[in-house]
C-alpha cells in the first residue's frame, strides 16, 4: 500500500465531518494535513466570502488546536473543483477529502458538484465524506 505522507482536506461546512475525518486520517496515518476554503473569484461576493472562508479556516485550526494536531491553512480564491485540485497537485497530496452536500435533482443538475468536479480533475485518490 502505497503511504499517505499529505492529506489535502477541503474544508467550507462546520456541519460536516469532513474535517474530522481528515484530522482522523492524518493523526492515524502520521501524514500531513492541508486544509482550504475556496472563495469566489466575483468581486461582487469576494469580500463576504473571503470573510467567510477565513472564518472557516478559523474554525479549522481551533478544532484541529484541540487534538493535537497542525495544519497547513490555505484561503483560496477561484473556481473551487479547479482551486482544490490545483493546490493538491502543487503540494503534492497523495489524497484529497471532500464534502458530499445532499441537493435534490435539480440542484444536482444545475449546479453539479463540487465533490464530483474534484474526482474527474484529481490524479490523487479522493475520498468523499457523506
Amino acid at each position: 500500500m502505497t503511504a499517505v505522507r499529505r492529506i489535502l482536506v477541503a474544508f467550507d461546512d462546520p456541519a460536516s465531518r469532513t474535517l474530522s475525518r481528515a484530522a482522523e486520517l492524518a493523526q492515524e496515518l502520521g501524514s500531513e494535513l492541508i486544509v482550504t476554503n475556496v472563495a469566489p473569484s466575483d468581486p461582487d461576493e469576494a469580500g463576504e466570502e473571503g470573510r467567510y472562508g477565513r472564518e472557516r479556516l478559523d474554525q479549522a485550526r481551533a478544532y484541529l488546536e484541540e487534538r493535537g494536531l497542525s495544519a497547513e491553512l490555505v484561503a483560496l480564491t477561484g473556481q473551487p473543483a479547479e482551486a482544490i485540485v490545483g493546490l493538491a497537485n502543487e503540494r503534492e497530496a497523495d489524497l484529497i477529502i471532500v464534502g458530499m452536500r445532499k441537493k435534490g435533482f435539480f440542484e444536482r443538475l444545475v449546479e453539479g458538484s463540487v465533490a464530483q468536479d474534484v474526482m474527474r480533475r484529481a490524479t490523487s485518490d479522493v475520498l468523499a465524506v457523506h
